[in-house]
């Protein structure tokens, strides 16, 4: 990246930083003017336009940063992140994969515990905390674990009582009742 380029990237990153989105993106356009391959510049523009509540553009921005450099993982993560905030889980799903692959850290395996619970693949969620403690143990994710654990446990009593916990019936299993 040239010097200019990364002056105009810094001070956008700055003014992200401001929550001066609108700014931002004036100078992220800036630099894509000069260089319409400068994935920093596309990668922070999708940030700006994430913020001022523009999901859709922002994607726009980060698959022009992969396209520029595919394997950044700076553009994957807030690639994934926005798809994961739009509820869209498989298009997630499949971002984290590639990020593992590239690059994994303990919280690319939370935010993949985070989509996986989305889809309602608990095991395999409970699989990627238990990834994440191996890599980072934390207090933090060690409750994640448990509060999943728990969650797995509560549906499978669900599951083998009909939908209802013990306790919880119509009345029917109650003492005087029924």
């Amino acid at each position: 990246m040239k010097s200019k380029e990364k002056i105009l990237v810094h001070k956008g990153m700055d003014r992200v930083r401001r929550n001066e989105f609108e700014d931002a993106i004036g100078l992220f356009d800036q630099v894509l003017e000069m260089n319409v391959e400068n994935a920093d510049a596309w990668n922070n523009k999708g940030v700006a336009l994430f913020r001022l509540g523009r999901p859709e553009e922002a994607l726009d921005a980060y698959n022009r940063a992969l396209q520029a450099d595919p394997e950044s993982s700076e553009a994957l993560r807030n690639r994934a992140f926005v798809l994961r905030a739009m509820g869209r889980f498989e298009e997630a799903l499949e971002t984290y994969e590639k990020i593992i692959a590239i690059e994994p850290e303990p919280t690319d395996f939370r935010n993949l515990a985070t989509v996986l619970v989305g889809m309602g693949c608990l095991e395999e969620a409970l699989g990627a905390l238990m990834e994440a403690a191996n890599m980072e143990p934390s207090i933090a994710v060690e409750r994640e674990i448990e509060a999943l654990r728990r969650v797995i446990m509560e549906v499978a009593i669900r599951a083998e009582f009909g939908g209802v916990l013990p306790g919880e019936g119509g009345g029917a299993d109650r003492p005087g009742e029924g």
